[in-house]
């Protein structure tokens, strides 16, 4: 699997946009997996919870253009971490707010044309 490198202090918005949508690919990637194992019940609820910090610390990392659509969105799912959600839970404000702020971001990388996706691997 390729990965691509943050972008330069030089490189342009677009340039960095584009690092941000394909870091947010690889927290969905981390959080669509991290669930399907646990409801599958091949991970504990300990094993979930790292994988959760981690997907937090991907998004964390992720680079900001400082201008635009793509890196308002970004700035404003840094705030919150990802919520555990569980079949017996109902959504919180966390939830709301994330899914919100997840979303935002999804639609700003849509509209800038940069393709994101989570790529389930996990189960059949």
């Amino acid at each position: 699997m390729a990965t691509t490198a943050g972008p330069d202090r030089t490189a342009s918005p677009a340039a960095i946009d584009k690092v941000t949508c394909e870091t947010y690919s690889d927290m969905l990637t981390i959080l669509q997996n991290t669930d399907s194992s646990f409801y599958r019940g091949a991970i504990v609820p300990q094993e979930r919870t790292g994988w959760y910090d981690l997907a937090f610390r991907v998004i964390g990392r992720a680079p900001s253009a400082g201008e635009g659509s793509v890196a308002a969105a970004l700035a404003a799912l840094k705030q919150f971490r990802p919520p555990m959600n569980t079949a017996s839970s109902t959504p919180d404000a966390t939830s709301s707010k994330w899914n919100n702020a997840s979303q935002a971001l999804a639609d700003a990388c849509k509209a800038e044309g940069l393709p994101y996706s989570g790529e389930a691997f996990v189960g059949g």
